[in-house]
């Protein structure tokens, strides 16, 4: 073959490809059309049901069903520190009809495996961040302190049983106040539960004496009086806990621990089947009557497209690959 033909040939081959390349494109912008049919949707929880991250997901999905004409089915499976939920979305075909509701530790889990099953950045494609709240550092009763300095003095004298909960092991409570706990020179223990609604359960029935509590999850019972507030971990106060001091103001300059809850698919999953879906987020939390039921949860709407959210997500796993490295954990 001559050189003229083959130069002819690459040519072709480019043209070949370029002409798959459109066809592929234009099949995946079909099917997304499509959509999601008839075939239902299953929206996995890696927490047990009546924690934060269930209700909120709970809410979103059943606007997105109704807006679709679709079926959405939540489907928890706690354990693992969210990993096990994750792992089964991870293992499902990459087609948009299985979805991983997640929060901090789908990232932080990971971190802290000695083995870690996924990556959360190679392995999944973000879609959509839903919301954010910031933690309370709440108190059983039966703690004998009303201020950070108190529940810090109680905790040094009683470090056998001073254990705090979290919703899982590398949670965002978990890791927020492993830092808290270092900042005020503590060596108390880890108590992790799978999700926040055993988490707080143990803490009102006095099995476990603190935590960082998401806003949404702690609010009622402050008011009830079955949790003590001791300080809320964000910038300023809260509209809601005017009287409870930042921990900022407490003594602990800069610091900060909230929740965030967002959708992710497996990666590979078709751009338009995640721009749908991130789409339909995002006219839930515009919708009046979403709002209303999310506003007693206390939290920040999101409003990300999905490679904003992409980008947020790679920002938190450095973040918290800093922290678990300067906190020491393993």
């Amino acid at each position: 073959m001559t050189k003229q033909s083959w130069i002819r040939a690459g040519g072709a081959t480019r043209r070949s490809v370029a002409a798959g390349l459109l066809a592929l494109a234009s099949a995946r912008a079909a099917a997304a059309e499509d959509y999601p049919g008839s075939r239902p949707i299953r929206v996995v929880v890696p927490f047990a049901a009546g924690g934060g991250t269930d209700a909120i997901t709970r809410i979103v999905a059943e606007h997105v069903a109704k807006s679709w004409g679709a079926a959405v089915v939540i489907e928890n499976k706690p354990g693992g520190g969210t990993m096990i939920g994750a792992q089964a979305v991870g293992a499902a075909p990459a087609d948009g009809y299985s979805v991983l509701a997640v929060s901090n530790s789908f990232l932080v889990s990971p971190l802290l495996a000695e083995r870690a099953p996924y990556d959360s950045g190679r392995d999944f494609t973000a879609v959509a961040l839903m919301a954010s709240s910031p933690h309370v550092l709440v108190v059983n009763p039966a703690v004998p302190a009303r201020t950070l300095g108190e529940l810090t003095a109680w905790a040094r004298a009683h470090a056998a049983t001073a254990g705090f909960a979290s919703f899982g092991r590398g949670a965002s409570n978990h890791l927020g106040f492993e830092v808290l706990k270092r900042r005020l020179g503590l060596d108390i223990v880890h108590v992790p539960y799978n999700g926040s609604a055993p988490a707080m359960k143990d803490l009102i029935g006095g099995h476990v004496p603190m935590m960082l509590g998401d806003l949404q999850n702690v609010r009622e019972q402050i008011t009830a009086g079955t949790l003590r507030a001791i300080a809320v971990a964000n910038e300023v106060r809260l509209a809601s806990l005017p009287d409870v001091p930042t921990v900022a103001e407490a003594g602990i300059a800069g610091f900060t621990s909230k929740s965030w809850f967002g959708l992710v698919m497996r990666a590979g999953t078709p751009g338009p089947i995640v721009a749908k879906w991130n789409a339909a987020v995002l006219a839930a939390l515009a919708d009046p009557e979403v709002r209303a039921r999310l506003e007693p949860h206390g939290v920040t709407l999101g409003d990300m497209s999905a490679p904003e959210f992409g980008a947020f997500l790679a920002r938190e796993t450095d973040n918290a690959a800093n922290t678990i490295r300067l906190a020491g954990l393993k």
